[in-house]
C-alpha cells in the first residue's frame, strides 16, 4: 500500500526507543512518531505506551517509502486525506457527495444481503 501525505491510519506500535515510536501499517508498511511529536511529554507518554498498542495517526512526510507519523496532528484540518472524498469538496458539492455515498452504501448492503439469501 501507498502512503501519502495526510492518510489517516491506523498502526501497531512494534518497537519504542528513544528516536521514538515505530508502528507497522497495513500492508506491513512502518513508520516513525518522532519523540518531538510528543512536545516536552516524551517520557511520560513513552511509558505509558506498550508493544502492540494500536495508534491511531496521520502521515505528515513520506521520503522514499519512509514514513513520519504524527499522533499530535491527526485532527489537523490543514492535512487533508487523499482518500477521503470529502476533504476537498466545496460545500456546495457536499450535498451531492453525500448523497452518492449514501446511495452507494445502499446499493452494497443489497447486494451483500442477496449474497447471503443466496448461501
Amino acid at each position: 500500500m501507498k502512503y501519502q501525505v495526510g492518510n489517516r491510519v491506523t498502526g501497531v506500535i512494534n518497537n519504542i526507543t528513544d528516536l521514538g515510536v515505530f508502528l507497522t501499517l497495513p500492508g506491513r508498511q512502518s513508520g516513525l512518531i518522532h519523540h518531538k511529536d510528543f512536545s516536552g511529554n516524551w517520557l511520560r507518554k513513552r511509558n505509558s505506551l506498550k508493544v502492540g498498542d494500536q495508534l491511531r495517526v496521520v502521515v505528515v512526510h513520506n521520503y522514499k517509502g519512509k514514513l513520519a507519523l504524527s499522533l499530535s496532528r491527526v485532527n489537523d484540518p490543514d492535512l487533508k486525506d487523499p482518500r477521503n472524498p470529502f476533504s476537498n469538496s466545496k460545500p456546495e458539492e457536499f450535498d451531492r457527495l453525500l448523497n452518492q455515498t449514501v446511495q452507494d452504501a445502499d446499493q452494497e448492503i443489497k447486494k451483500l444481503k442477496q449474497t447471503l439469501i443466496n448461501f
